[in-house]
C-alpha cells in the first residue's frame, strides 16, 4: 500500500526543492519533529530516531528509511520519497509513502487513519476559513516562510510606526526595553541605538530566530535576550523593565486585556507602555487586506483606553498621530507617502504608577 500526493510549483527543480525543504523543516519543528537535511541525515521526534536520509539528490529526490515505532515488534522499515520532475509548467514535486499498512492492525484502523490523519486534513486546509487563517499566520500573525523572513528583516512600511513610539519613549541608556511581538527585531534594532538593554518575545519559530540573526551583535553582548512565548504569558518576574512597546500586535490577541496585565506585572512603577496599532478606518487597505482583516480586532480610542485602565494603568491616553514625516524619514517609496497621511493609526499610551 502507498500514499501519495502532488503539486506542479512554477519553479525549476533545483528551487523548487531548496523551497520545499525549507518549508518542510520549519513546519516539522512546530510538531517536535527535527528534520536534519543533509545527505545521511535523520528524523527525530523528541530526541528519538524515526527515519534516516538514504538518498538526497538536490532538484531529484529525497528517500527517507521510516522505522516502525516502538510498539511494533517486527523490523520491516517503510519508504518516503519526495520526487521532483522537471514538466513544462515547471516542477512536479510528488510525496509517496509506501510498505505503509504494516503499522495497522487491520483494515479498518488503515482506513481510519487514512481519513481522519490525511484526507480530513487536506480538505480542511483547503476550507475558506482555515485557508485564512493559514493566510494570516503566514504573513502577519505567526509569520513564517522566507517571504516572511525577508519582509520582517526590513520592513519599510512598519519603520514610521516605529518612529512615532520611539518618539515618544524617549530611551535612555538606563532603560530596560520589552517589546512583545517583536517579529524580525528591527523595532529592537532601532530602539537599542539608544544604548539601552532589551528583552523581547515572540511566537513564531522564524520570527524569534531572525531577530536574534538580526540583532546578533546586541544578543551577544547580553544587551538583548529574544524568546519564543506568549503575550499573555511572558517569561518575566514582576517589576523589570522601564518601558515596554507591542506594533502591530495587539489586534491580533485573542486575550488582549491579558496582555495588558501581564505588561503591566512586569514593568516598573513609572515604566511607560506605547502601544500602535491600526483603527478600523484601515479595514480593506493594503495596511489591513482581507483574510487578515478579518481576523483583526480592531477598537474605537476609549476602547483602547478602557483595556489599558483594566490591566491596572491609571495615566492613559490614546493619540492618532499623522505619520507622512516619519514615512519620508524611514525611507517609504514616494508613491506610498500618502497612505501615512492620515490619522488612522492608534497609539495607546499608558503609565503604570
Amino acid at each position: 500500500m502507498s500514499v501519495s500526493t502532488r503539486i506542479t510549483l512554477q519553479m525549476e527543480p533545483e528551487v523548487a526543492f531548496d523551497a520545499l525543504v525549507d518549508e518542510l523543516v520549519s513546519a516539522l519543528a512546530v510538531r517536535e519533529i527535527q528534520f536534519n537535511t543533509v545527505p545521511n541525515g535523520v528524523v527525530a521526534e523528541r530526541g528519538q530516531e524515526i527515519a534516516r536520509v538514504v538518498s538526497w539528490k538536490r532538484g531529484q529526490e529525497i528517500l527517507l528509511e521510516w522505522f516502525q515505532p516502538s510498539w511494533k515488534k517486527d523490523s520491516v522499515v517503510s519508504r518516503v520519497e519526495l520526487r521532483f520532475e522537471r514538466v513544462r509548467d515547471g516542477t512536479n514535486v510528488t510525496v509517496e509513502c509506501r510498505e505503509w499498512e504494516n503499522r495497522f492492525n487491520d483494515r479498518g484502523e488503515l482506513v481510519g487513519w487514512f481519513a481522519g490523519e490525511v484526507v480530513a486534513p487536506l480538505l480542511g486546509a483547503l476550507a475558506p476559513a482555515r485557508l485564512g487563517d493559514w493566510i494570516t499566520d503566514r504573513s502577519a500573525r505567526r509569520p513564517s516562510g522566507a517571504k516572511a523572513r525577508e519582509t520582517y528583516s526590513d520592513p519599510i512600511y512598519h519603520k514610521p510606526n516605529f518612529l512615532a513610539i520611539l518618539n515618544l519613549l524617549q530611551l535612555k541608556p538606563t532603560d530596560y526595553l520589552l517589546e512583545v511581538g517583536c517579529g524580525g527585531g528591527a523595532f529592537l534594532k532601532e530602539a537599542l541605538l539608544s544604548g539601552c538593554r532589551a528583552a523581547a518575545i515572540d511566537h513564531s519559530h522564524d520570527m524569534v530566530k531572525l531577530a536574534r540573526q538580526v540583532n546578533s551583535e546586541a544578543v551577544a553582548a547580553g544587551r538583548l535576550i529574544i524568546q519564543e512565548s506568549e503575550a499573555d504569558r511572558l517569561p518575566y518576574a514582576e517589576e523589570m523593565f522601564t518601558c515596554a512597546v507591542m506594533t502591530g500586535v495587539l489586534g491580533f490577541l485573542p486575550k488582549p486585556a491579558t496582555a495588558l496585565s501581564e505588561i503591566h506585572r512586569v514593568l516598573k512603577p513609572g515604566g511607560r507602555l506605547v502601544v500602535f496599532t491600526g483603527s478600523k478606518e484601515l479595514r480593506g487597505t493594503p495596511a489591513a487586506p482581507e483574510p487578515v482583516a478579518s481576523r483583526l480586532s480592531f477598537y474605537e480610542d476609549t476602547e483602547l483606553e478602557q483595556l489599558a485602565r483594566q490591566a491596572g494603568f491609571t495615566s492613559v491616553r490614546v493619540e492618532r498621530p499623522n505619520l507622512e514625516d516619519h514615512a519620508r524619514r524611514s525611507g517609504v517609496p514616494p508613491e506610498a507617502i500618502p497612505l501615512f497621511s492620515g490619522r488612522s493609526g492608534q497609539l495607546l499610551i499608558a503609565q503604570k504608577n
